[in-house]
């Protein structure tokens, strides 16, 4: 039977069998750095990592002596170290004794900046773009993990305010995030008044959906306004850019677009103070004037009031049967010329002045091609008609001639 390791066991040969190996001690290895970390204590802990993997490395304290520049994340080095495995935790480390920086910045941090200043002039990053978080919004949309720490931090912070908060899960890390996140925000519009978008704490791998292009223009097209949470305050990514307004935390973003509750209950109360003193001063005003109507109008005067009121009505009623009449007649003027215009127009006028009309069964004949030899006619007069039928030979003589 094989033999059976505690797992404290394994590490310890895993470690024998990598220290052991002279090939894996002061060697020199070449990467970008990333999740630099500069500890209080004087160590400094960060990844070396290249396309396709990547290692832990710590330098400590002793060893940074003849350090001459400051380790920042994507800068490309190259380290001077041992190859160790940390048995507590099983995981393998360079032990650095020295670093050097290599040839400029590493791939992924040129990469990110040129997004940066590319996104930058097509605008997205411009102040005028910018829009101001509602102060009292009736839906807050938050786009985070659903199984977060962020999302806890949030919900903790709104607490029981009274708008509707609607959350818009995504799979903020790892490589299908981008378009989770983008999708994410898509879904919350026209519905939320203002959205939250972000995450809690990590390493820079761990933020890099947030830099992405994907990200950035879905934040830039919302509808709502964005307020972008990314990480901690240390932490800044191209959707802090893009959003409309950044928070340093998730919490402190659900403070922000928290309404103002208490604020709001104070407005009101001094609101409905200045309304009830300009309610009373109003009325205490129309009390007064109402008095001094009351002592000024005697029976006597209404009286008067009265009479002349009437004498005005009468006046004004002569006037409208006086603009009545005249109304009248200069309509019934117009009136009888229209109908001279109409009876001079009129087809009878003109048969009495010795005129007649032919009328067929196909109607009027207005030439004398329009009958056909022996075909009956009615032939109108003023005072009558008479049937009648065409002869052929006449009309036939009458048109030759």
């Amino acid at each position: 039977m094989n033999r059976i390791f505690s797992v404290s066991e394994l590490n310890q040969r895993i470690r024998e069998r990598l220290t052991s190996d002279l090939r894996l001690s002061n060697l020199w290895a070449r990467g970008e750095l990333s999740n630099v970390v500069n500890h209080r204590s004087g160590h400094r802990y960060f990844t070396l990592k290249d396309g396709d993997s990547q290692i832990s490395c710590v330098l400590f304290r002793g060893n940074s002596g003849g350090l001459d520049f400051e380790l920042a994340n994507g800068q490309n080095v190259m380290v001077l170290g041992d190859v160790e495995f940390y048995r507590p935790q099983g995981r393998v480390q360079i032990l650095v004794k020295a670093a050097r920086l290599d040839s400029g910045f590493g791939g992924k941090h040129l990469e990110l900046e040129m997004l940066k200043e590319r996104l930058s002039a097509e605008g997205l990053f411009d102040a005028e773009r910018k829009r101001p978080i509602p102060s009292y919004p009736a839906c807050i949309g938050v786009v985070t993990s659903p199984d977060g720490a962020a999302l806890r931090d949030v919900l903790r912070v709104l607490g029981s305010c009274p708008a509707r908060i609607l959350i818009s899960p995504a799979v903020v890390q790892g490589e299908s995030a981008p378009r989770s996140i983008a999708s994410a925000i898509a879904a919350l519009q026209g519905i939320a008044d203002v959205i939250i978008v972000g995450r809690g704490g990590g390493s820079a791998e761990d933020l890099s959906p947030f830099n992405s292009e994907v990200v950035a223009r879905a934040i830039s097209s919302s509808i709502s306004p964005v307020v972008s949470a990314v990480g901690h305050e240390t932490d800044v990514t191209i959707a802090d850019f893009a959003a409309d307004v950044r928070a340093p935390t998730p919490s402190s973003a659900a403070a922000m677009v928290r309404p103002d509750v208490e604020g709001l209950r104070e407005e009101l109360s001094g609101t409905e103070a200045r309304m009830a003193r300009s309610l009373s001063a109003s009325v205490d005003r129309r009390r007064a004037r109402l008095g001094g109507l009351g002592r000024s109008l005697s029976g006597r005067r209404m009286r008067g009031v009265v009479f002349e009121e009437r004498q005005n009505l009468d006046r004004i009623a002569d006037r409208l049967v006086s603009a009545e009449d005249m109304l009248i007649d200069r309509l019934s003027g117009r009136l009888e010329v229209a109908e001279g215009k109409i009876e001079s127009l009129s087809p009878l006028s003109t048969l009495k002045r010795g005129y007649c009309i032919a009328v067929t069964d196909g109607g009027i004949a207005r030439r004398a091609s329009d009958l056909n030899a022996g075909e009956l006619f009615e032939l109108l007069f003023a005072d009558g008609g008479l049937l009648c039928r065409s002869m052929g030979d006449r009309l036939d003589r009458r048109r030759r001639s």
